[in-house]
């Protein structure tokens, strides 16, 4: 989905920092307010690390992920691919809801 476009990230938290502190308000933000309104940024940025630490590996017709690095944890990852797949389970059911039609409840005599 990342390849095809469908799901795009937030910027890099250091790109964002400089960005806000660039600004007024971010510059009269406290530093609580300040991690708080970077903290999507922070996570994404470990979201980044995590998928950047994957390696794939084929098993006939599945595809295994595995970590490189084993210090490093993927619990966000897989919380997100999680979200993914419920969003797209949602999505499929939606659209075989909307494929009914109407000949299909007249009915002839």
């Amino acid at each position: 989905m990342l390849n095809a476009g469908k799901i795009k990230l937030l910027i890099d938290e250091r790109i964002a920092k400089t960005k806000l502190l660039n600004t007024k308000a971010g510059q009269k933000m406290s530093p609580e307010k300040r991690a708080e309104y970077l903290k999507p940024f922070t996570l994404t940025s470990i979201l980044k690390e995590e998928m950047m630490n994957l390696r794939e590996e084929n098993e006939g017709v599945n595809i295994i992920l595995k970590q490189a690095n084993k210090s490093i944890k993927k619990d966000k990852f897989s919380a997100a691919e999680y979200g993914l797949l419920y969003i797209k389970q949602e999505e499929d059911s939606k659209k075989k809801k909307k494929k009914f039609k109407v000949t299909d409840m007249m009915f002839m005599s």
